[in-house]
């Protein structure tokens, strides 16, 4: 070999050169079913397939081990990913799991930390202003990617943040949920263990204990990978099959629709649809699906197909970019910025760094036809034809503004600012005249401008007190409040009261007076409105209708007695005496004490009467029309008794007193007498026989009594009499009449 690849051949004393002959390199079978690579030999001219060693991991997690196995872990802890069986390069991989969801205890991976040499690089999702943010930290300082050093490279699409070491060709990605590290054989080969197996193209020894031993469990062994032994078993890998009316998998489909199906052959996609299957029957939630689907798109991107497959999921899997930037299914790993020293470093310098970061990756970037200002600002701009001006901000070409008493221009040609003093404009003359304003000079930027400002204390601070039916009303004016009473609507005022329109006024005694309406122009409140107060002259029996010198009114004054009966009602003037006509045995007078009018009801209480005890032709009626009396037919003499009340001299008596009386058919008959030669008359008449002397106290109108004496008769009889002859119409019966008094 001479050089580079080429080998001398000395022939006839000259030396032809021709590359150094390779033979062609063996096919390899690999056990994750990731195609081969080829890489170069030792000497680097000749070059071999080998198998690509990746471990990746998702959901709640699922892990695939470097050479393909399958398998869950339902675990609380952290846990050794990868170390070195035999340490050479100082490289292990730590992974955070933490329970996430659902009843049974479901986890997700929280952060993965790489320990390379001395760094610890750790890389996890924060929510920040309600969108996932990835942190990064080297050694406990925050990172801002891109980042690179001398040993490795840090970056990001807004979504994925790569991790790449290029001297021992390792590349780690992380995106919250899911997680990646390729390693090649040729440096890791048959050298790994953890929970991503050991890298050895066997899957027979994947599930390998710390202790060297093969468990038939992956989940078993994933556990005893936990780097704090207090960490405790994980509980049983759920039932990966549920009923199929308690989920809705069709989220899961579309890994095995054509939307993948450029990566199907690349990438076997079943575990995903199984792990996709097993998060969405286990946590009820449709949209955690779109772990499963992104992992397989990135494991596709790593095998080199780049698949746009958000846009299949009906917006259920769609990843809202912070504005301006959009999402884009596969971008570069490293955006262009107009930091040229930015894009020389991570961009256009072809180098190992560059070599590993080759792989198109969905993120969020700035919109066609603009370009990221910086790679530490989401401000996208449509030209990288700017001056940068303080605090990382920037003007086009040709912008004008003003920084402090300075104009500013960003200059088109160098692109460059130049600024120069500012010239203050003549103020324009301010007049201050509202209450309360005063003029005031102020600084504005460079200039000085008179302004009019508020001092309250040229402002009245007197508040009127508002008579009855006037309210204060406030004006808020430019500096000061202005204070004024002003009539309350609807109201009417009389002597410090208020009424409400409709309310009786009580103005005068004579007038009806009522709050109207209608408005005073002047005074603005509501009129008064009076009417002559309506008398009513009319009295009842008994009254007249007198006016009163002192009151708008007369009134009724009673100027007789009135005689109340239950069909008619009639008025007596003192003095008078009326019977009723239909009842002529009642009799009433009226009586004035003082200024009191008595009405007297006098009753005269007839003896018996039956026509059909009476002599036919004797019955006769008292002058009145108010007693019958006849002469009874064969009536014996006797005493009879007549109930009347006693009146003497205007008194009457307390009680009704039985005066008694002799009545009765005697012994008379008329003859005629032979021997006289002439009718002979012989005559009896029932009279008193035996008498008292009866006295009774009589009660009079001014409150004093008078006694009183009567005949009393004992007994009756008959006495002869003489006889005489009587003219019809003058023999009357005696009549004892009665006296009452009525109010």
């Amino acid at each position: 070999m001479v050089s580079n690849c080429t080998q001398g051949t000395c022939l006839n004393g000259s030396v032809s050169l021709d590359h150094w002959p390779c033979p062609a390199p063996k096919p390899v079978v690999c056990a994750n079913n990731f195609a081969p690579i080829k890489v170069l030999d030792d000497d680097g001219c000749c070059s071999h397939y080998e198998c690509q060693c990746i471990c990746y991991g998702w959901g709640d997690p699922h892990y695939v081990t470097f050479d393909g196995t399958y398998y869950g872990l339902q675990g609380n802890c952290s846990y050794w990913l990868v170390k070195e069986i035999s340490p050479t390069y100082n490289f292990s991989v730590m992974i955070d799991d933490d329970f996430c969801g659902a009843a049974d205890g479901l986890s997700c991976p929280q952060s993965i930390t790489v320990f390379y040499k001395s760094y610890n690089i750790f890389i996890t999702q924060k929510e920040i202003n309600s969108a996932f943010q990835n942190q990064i930290s080297v050694n406990g300082w925050h990172v801002s990617p891109a980042y690179q050093n001398g040993d490795f490279r840090i970056t990001t699409t807004g979504i994925d943040t790569v991790l790449v070491i290029p001297k021992i060709g390792a590349k780690i990605t992380f995106a919250g949920l899911i997680f990646s590290i390729t390693l090649p054989y040729s440096t890791f080969g048959n050298n790994t263990w953890g929970q991503c197996g050991t890298c050895d193209n066997n899957r027979t020894d994947d599930c390998m204990l710390p202790s060297g031993k093969i468990d038939a469990s992956c989940p078993n062994m994933a556990h005893e990978w936990h780097t704090d032994s207090n960490c405790q078993q994980p509980p049983p890998t759920p039932t990966t099959t549920p009923t199929p009316d308690t989920c809705n998998t069709s989220i899961c489909e579309i890994i095995e629709s054509s939307v993948f199906e450029a990566c199907h052959k690349v990438v076997d996609y079943r575990p995903f649809v199984e792990a996709c299957e097993f998060d969405v029957c286990h946590m009820h939630i449709n949209h955690v699906g779109c772990i499963s689907l992104k992992t397989y798109a990135e494991v596709c991107a790593l095998a080199g197909v780049c698949i746009d497959w958000r846009s299949s999921t009906k917006g259920l899997c769609v990843h809202t970019c912070p504005l301006p930037k959009v999402y884009e299914p596969c971008g570069p790993p490293v955006e262009p910025t107009c930091d040229s020293w930015y894009n020389q470093k991570f961009i256009s310098t072809v180098n190992e760094f560059r070599a590993m970061d080759t792989v198109e990756m969905e993120g969020c970037f700035c919109p066609s036809g603009t370009i990221l200002l910086s790679s530490a600002s989401d401000e996208c701009v449509p030209t990288c034809e700017i001056c940068r001006v303080a605090n990382g901000k920037w003007k086009e070409a040709n912008a004008t503004w003003t920084e402090g008493c300075k104009a500013c221009i960003c200059e088109e040609d160098t692109l460059q600012v130049t600024c120069r003093n500012m010239s203050c404009p003549a103020p324009p003359p301010v007049s201050c005249e509202e209450p309360g304003q005063v003029k005031v000079t102020h600084t504005v930027g460079c200039c000085q401008e008179d302004k009019c400002e508020c001092d309250v204390k040229q402002c009245s601070g007197v508040v009127p007190s508002c008579p009855v039916g006037y309210t204060l009303h406030t004006t808020v004016g430019v500096c000061c409040s202005n204070h004024s009473c002003e009539p309350i609507p609807g109201v009417c005022v009389f002597k410090h009261r208020q009424y409400q329109v409709g309310d009786s006024v009580p103005m005068t005694s004579c007038e009806k007076c009522l709050c109207s309406p209608r408005i005073n122009a002047s005074s603005l409140q509501n009129i008064i409105e009076c009417q002559p107060l309506q008398c009513d002259a009319h009295c009842p029996v008994g009254y007249e209708y007198q006016l009163s010198p002192t009151q708008c009114c007369g009134q009724c004054v009673q100027v007789g007695c009135v005689v109340a009966l239950p069909n008619s009602t009639h008025a007596l003037k003192p003095g008078t005496i009326w019977s009723p006509a239909w009842n002529p045995c009642v009799k009433f007078e009226c009586v004035k004490i003082g200024n009191h009018f008595i009405t007297v009801e006098a009753k005269t209480v007839c003896p018996a009467y039956d026509p059909a005890e009476c002599i036919p032709g004797t019955e006769t009626v008292a002058p009145d029309g108010c007693c019958h009396t006849c002469i009874h037919r064969g009536q014996p003499c006797s005493v009879g008794s007549t109930a009347v009340t006693v009146e003497s001299q205007g008194c009457h008596s307390k009680e009704v007193v039985n005066v008694t009386s002799c009545a009765g058919a005697c012994g008379t008959f008329t003859f005629y007498s032979n021997k006289m030669r002439a009718l002979q008359h012989t005559c009896s008449c029932c009279q008193e026989v035996v008498t008292s002397e009866r006295q009774i106290q009589l009660s009079c109108s001014d409150s004093t009594e008078i006694s009183y004496s009567y005949t009393h008769i004992e007994a009756c009889a008959c006495l002869d009499t003489d006889c005489s002859v009587v003219r019809r119409g003058q023999n009357s019966s005696p009549v004892t009449k009665s006296r009452r008094r009525r109010r």
